[in-house]
């Protein structure tokens, strides 16, 4: 599967990098979901899916797409992919974004998957080489797509992945970078959010410059730019919108272990887009380090917090109290999250004791996995 729907380039060591920084968990319900997307694959529209979600496992080598069944158990089969890819859902329809080193974005039929394995791929596109395809969101009959190495955002079919409406992004990169790094994008009252890294980082030594982040607004529809909003942080991760603003997870600088500190340089911040003026609500130094990965639903906010390689826990946070607690049982949420009507889905990639999890509120339970499953990279549920 993999020679045959991956425009594989070899190690990219650049790539590599960032995706360690980004890696991330989607989860999402297609059954009885009101926004089923019209560009569902043929026979798919109105159908209860009988799958439950979908797993896709990395070891940094090679990449693989498992799905959850309707027990509740992670299939055996699975489909090849790129090592750095992510998947992403509209509607019952579910996409992988495969990134640095293969650059494509293929739709997948879910419905198919365990009977018809390759052809449950409807279609692939290629876009530009190192143009690292990150996130999407969509908007009717088309998706807006980050490419996160890339000076520009693009619009596509949904029907077919042509790509038709292109955003210039290059002249907010930071002094003498092609790119602005988008880490995430969100579609919200007609508008397009836009969060920017806008780093520089030397190619032989690694060692990277973080000025802090920015917001940009473009009109949805026509890509016209509408605002900025400068951030208070360092290195965002992610944004979720709540109660009329934006809050901006961080993670802030690396410390000399690789590590991140405990401290106000980072956390999360709310953004007043009205008066474009962003605070720090929660920071660093009450989450216990940088904000890895960051989810929210209805007011509950989910934060992968990333003291250390191999030690990033997971934090609640109640937004509107400003409140956090640790949800126990979960060691290394690298695998990153995603959260919707009450429940969390993690990928836990502890050394030795990998697994993906769920949290319901109170406690934390282990999916079953085959033997030989790759750990969790990207997950999505329907």
């Amino acid at each position: 599967m993999k020679n045959n729907l991956s425009k594989t380039k070899g190690s990219i060591v650049k790539g590599l990098a960032l995706a360690f920084g980004l890696s991330s968990f989607v989860m999402f319900t297609a059954c009885g979901d009101d926004s089923s997307s019209s560009s569902s694959p043929e026979g798919n529209e109105g159908e209860e899916l009988s799958l439950t979600g979908a797993v896709f496992g990395s070891d940094y080598k090679t990449g693989e797409l498992r799905w959850i069944d309707k027990d509740g158990k992670i299939s055996e089969k699975s489909l090849s992919f790129h090592q750095d890819s992510k998947v992403l859902v509209d509607g019952a329809d579910l996409y992988v974004l495969e990134r640095m080193g293969a650059d494509n974005i293929s739709l997948v039929a879910p419905e198919k998957l365990d009977s018809d394995g390759e052809k449950a791929v409807v279609w692939q596109v290629s876009l530009d080489d190192g143009a690292n395809p990150v996130d999407m969101e969509f908007d009717g009959e088309n998706a807006w797509v980050a490419l996160q190495n890339a000076d520009s955002l693009v619009k596509i079919s949904t029907a077919d992945g042509k790509v038709v409406k292109s955003i210039k992004t290059g002249k907010f990169a930071y002094e003498g970078e092609k790119s602005p790094y988008v880490a995430d994008i969100e579609l919200n009252d007609g508008k397009l959010y836009v969060l920017m890294q806008r780093y520089t980082m030397d190619a032989e030594t690694w060692v990277t410059t973080y000025p802090k982040g920015l917001l940009a607004i473009y009109d949805a529809s026509t890509g016209d730019l509408k605002d900025t909003v400068q951030l208070l942080n360092q290195n965002p991760t992610a944004m979720a919108f709540f109660d009329g603003a934006v809050y901006v997870a961080s993670q802030g600088e690396y410390n000399a272990s690789y590590g991140t500190d405990a401290d106000d340089k980072r956390g999360i911040e709310k953004v007043n887009l009205k008066d474009k003026k962003s605070e720090l609500v929660i920071s660093g130094e009450k989450l216990g380090g940088g904000v890895y990965a960051f989810v929210a639903d209805k007011g509950t906010a989910y934060a992968a917090v990333y003291k250390g390689y191999g030690d990033v826990p997971l934090a609640k946070i109640d937004l509107a109290a400003k409140k956090v607690e640790t949800v126990k049982g979960v060691a290394d949420a690298e695998g990153s999250l995603s959260a919707k009507d009450g429940k969390v889905l993690i990928g836990d990639r502890s050394s030795g004791a990998e697994a993906v999890l769920m949290y319901d509120g109170s406690k934390v339970s282990k999916i079953e996995s085959p033997k030989g499953a790759l750990p969790a990279y990207s997950v999505v549920l329907f």
